[in-house]
């Protein structure tokens, strides 16, 4: 029988290094509450230390598992840091990998997730696996935009933010199509290289 792996590694950013100890005791008193408590399971699926990183000042709280992470344990417990005003307002990450130990159709996965750290809400959010099937049954547009169009659509916006008047471009298509599929609610993929 295959073993399923859920394996992430990030640093969660911290305001202080007091704020690091209390964001340990706060894990703490989130394990000991067991089965009744916020966690999906008793064994709570990644582990948690101080880590400061060299030639920095910060302060972060390593995060991590290589073998049967918690996706959503680590994000209840980084919402409760949130709340608690222990991390810094920033923008954070997590990105993690589904594994497998032996070959298998549907064993192999990824995701990531960005948080605004100073609200404590969802910025963005991507399954791997859904992605791709999206695109595999014509239900995620993916829009190719050459380097060219790239900087014409880019001069644009920019001179529109500026509030200089601008002739529509062909590149400006693209961006056209992909935010009308967006309203539909279509999943969509501008690719390309931009000078920027």
């Amino acid at each position: 029988m295959p073993n399923h792996y859920t394996k992430f590694s990030t640093l969660l950013p911290l305001c202080s290094a007091k704020a690091g100890i209390l964001a340990l005791e706060l894990l703490e008193a989130m394990r000991a509450e067991g089965a009744d408590g916020a966690f999906e399971s008793d064994s709570v699926g990644f582990k948690a230390e101080a880590n400061e990183p060299p030639d920095s000042e910060l302060q972060h709280l390593w995060i991590h598992h290589d073998e049967r992470g918690s996706i959503e344990d680590v994000l209840t417990f980084v919402y409760a840091c949130c709340e608690k005003k222990l991390t810094l307002p920033v923008r954070w990450s997590l990105i993690w990998t589904g594994d497998c130990s032996k070959p298998c159709l549907d064993a192999y996965c990824g995701g990531a997730i960005v948080l605004d750290l100073a609200t404590g809400t969802k910025i963005a959010s991507i399954s791997l696996t859904n992605w791709a099937y999206q695109i595999e049954h014509s239900t995620h547009q993916v829009l190719d935009v050459d380097r060219e169009a790239a900087a014409q659509a880019h001069d644009c916006v920019m001179q529109n933010q500026h509030g200089e008047a601008t002739s529509e471009t062909p590149a400006m298509l693209p961006i056209r199509t992909a935010l009308a599929a967006a309203a539909f609610g279509q999943t969509v993929t501008i690719s390309g290289v931009g000078p920027d």
